[in-house]
């Protein structure tokens, strides 16, 4: 690299003048961070007029130019590396203010902080052990770029003589005598810019090597799946395994469904070969506990699995002898909501809380009619006052917020019956109420199934309900379908020993004060799913041929089990 006006080697200085840069930027940094973390953490935490002062301060801080502020402190303090140090940390704290607020506001009303509220632990405990490990990964980024923007900061202050003093070397007076002599030895611009270059762009990559080794780096899909991701639609495997023909009379006909999952330890299957038909105006239960794959499978039906980091891998879904898993988004637009809706879980959460009931009832109506604003404003009344919601022209007005959960329920079912579909999957519509709200609901859909004569797929997990108002039931275990059979016939004689462990489990067969029965043991994760019949680890009648895969049979014309000792086993229940 040659030597420098005074005959000083320019490799040895820029070597020496990276750790003044490094000792530099981690100092800034550092005291920024302090300064940050105490504002921060308790302004976000203790709230109030204390909040209010702090966020009043950072804002008059962030008026001034950054630079032009940074230039003012350090000429006001002398021109030394000190006072550099100083007037950018300075600069740096409101933007870390902000960022440790913002986190700490949100952490603070997580359930194990309000836990630790009532137990009555310290506010200096709960801030370091319980808040501030949670704003990790958000500060570990932040401040590797900071680090970057401290070192460009320095080098900025030092090239206009207010950082680091000759004879002690740094990158930004390295490039102010370089600049001086530009004309004579224009090379000597290339070392400090590119070391500074590098540098910063080090900082950016460790801070997103750090990110990811915490345990925070996003599953991926396969590529070939990521592809073929579309917004709001589940991509669909190329080149699928051909399917059993679907039954030409059922207005739905699920074929060796399989719905797979990108984890960190690899691909997973959570919905393995599910196959069912649904008849015109026939209600379909699908049942099972938590984690056995029911709202996955109507989720999968509609192509609403969230890809990444999900996908269909194989399997058929042929609606009016159309395969949905072969439409493109823009024709599933054209099915979803019209002639296939879906009510959801929560309410709150599905309904747009910025918009009016209104604004969202008349979306769904005119997206697929040719209604015009006003007419469809009337076909929301009418709508409103059909699932029995009073004053519907008022509440055509109000906010999702201002309803109660089994109004916001029923504003649900009027915008799923909107266009009069053919097929509708209830995915635990009652889950979120109480249970006279329960009653209410379940007599709505079953009443409002048979005025309009749709088809219905109904997701539950009490089979209470499956019996009051299903036709048919689909049991779900672990991701496959392990017995499905009219609901008369299930009732009278469940085949499985899963089916019947949760019948035995309902609380409308225990006498008073007996205690209730529970099926021992939990679903086990897709990522650990036995080779053999999933629900042999906690099966009492289990053997060893139950390790061995097992295949859906029919031992009556409209009965499917998944057991090979269901003869054996076969229990008479009396309805």
């Amino acid at each position: 690299m040659g030597t420098d006006e005074l005959g000083r080697d320019v490799f040895s200085r820029l070597v020496y003048a990276s750790q003044v840069a490094l000792q530099a930027a981690f100092t800034i940094v550092g005291l920024a961070l302090i300064i940050a973390l105490a504002l921060g953490l308790t302004a976000g935490y203790v709230g109030k007029k204390f909040d209010y002062s702090v966020m009043r301060a950072m804002d008059a801080l962030s008026s001034f130019p950054p630079l032009v502020f940074a230039i003012a402190i350090a000429a006001m303090l002398g021109a030394s590396l000190g006072s550099t140090t100083i007037a950018i940390a300075v600069i740096f704290v409101p933007g870390l203010t902000r960022l440790i607020r913002a986190q700490t506001l949100a952490v603070k009303e997580e359930t194990f902080v309000e836990a630790s509220r009532a137990i009555g632990t310290r506010t200096h405990t709960i801030l370091m052990r319980r808040i501030l490990p949670n704003l990790a990964s958000p500060l570990i980024v932040q401040v590797t770029v900071l680090l970057g923007a401290a070192l460009l900061a320095e080098a900025s202050l030092s090239f206009v003589g207010l950082g680091v003093q000759p004879p002690d070397p740094s990158w930004g007076q390295m490039l102010r005598r370089a600049y001086d002599a530009i004309f004579a030895h224009p090379w000597q611009m290339l070392a400090p810019g590119i070391a500074i270059a590098l540098t910063v762009l080090a900082w950016n990559v460790i801070g997103d090597g750090l990110r990811d080794s915490l345990g925070h780096q996003p599953v991926k899909a396969p590529r070939a799946i990521r592809r073929k991701a579309g917004l709001g639609v589940t991509s669909v495997k190329e080149n699928r395994i051909a399917t059993k023909q679907p039954s030409s009379s059922a207005v739905l006909s699920v074929r060796d469904l399989e719905i797979r999952f990108a984890t960190e330890s690899g691909a997973v299957t959570v919905v393995d070969g599910v196959s069912f038909d649904i008849e015109p105006g026939e209600i379909v239960g699908l049942v099972g506990e938590s984690g056995c794959g029911k709202s996955m499978t109507s989720l999968g039906i509609m192509r609403l699995v969230p890809t990444p980091p999900g996908w269909i891998e194989r399997g058929s879904v042929i609606f009016d002898g159309r395969d949905l898993t072969s439409m493109s988004a823009k024709e599933l637009r054209a099915v979803r909501g019209k002639d296939i809706s879906m009510i959801f879980q929560d309410p709150m959460s599905s309904l747009n809380p910025a918009f009016t009931i209104g604004n969202q009832l008349t979306e769904t109506v005119r997206l697929h009619t040719d209604l015009t604003a006003s007419a469809a404003k009337t076909r929301s009344v009418e709508l409103l006052d059909m699932v029995g919601i009073s004053d519907p022209h008022v509440r055509l007005d109000q906010y999702p917020h201002q309803l109660s959960g089994g109004m916001r329920q029923r504003v649900m079912i009027a915008q799923a019956l909107a266009c009069e579909p053919r097929l509708l999957i209830a995915d635990e519509p009652t889950t979120a109420l109480d249970v006279t709200i329960q009653a209410e609901v379940l007599d709505l859909l079953r009443s409002l199934q048979r005025e309009l004569g749709m088809s219905m797929i109904l997701v539950t997990h009490d089979l209470g309900v499956v019996a009051d108002i299903c036709d048919r039931v689909v049991v779900m275990y672990a991701g496959q379908v392990v017995e499905q059979a009219p609901v008369d016939e299930l009732f009278r004689q469940p085949r499985h020993v899963y089916t019947q462990a949760l019948m035995k489990a309902m609380p409308q067969l225990a006498g008073r004060g007996e205690r209730l029965t529970a099926i021992p043991g939990t679903v086990p994760l897709p990522s650990a799913f036995p080779e053999g019949c999933r629900f042999a680890p906690r099966c009492p009648h289990s053997r060893v041929e139950c390790d061995r895969p097992m295949q859906l049979t029919q031992p009556e014309p409209a009965h499917q089990v998944r057991c090979i000792r269901s003869d054996e086993l076969l229990e008479v229940v009396s309805s």
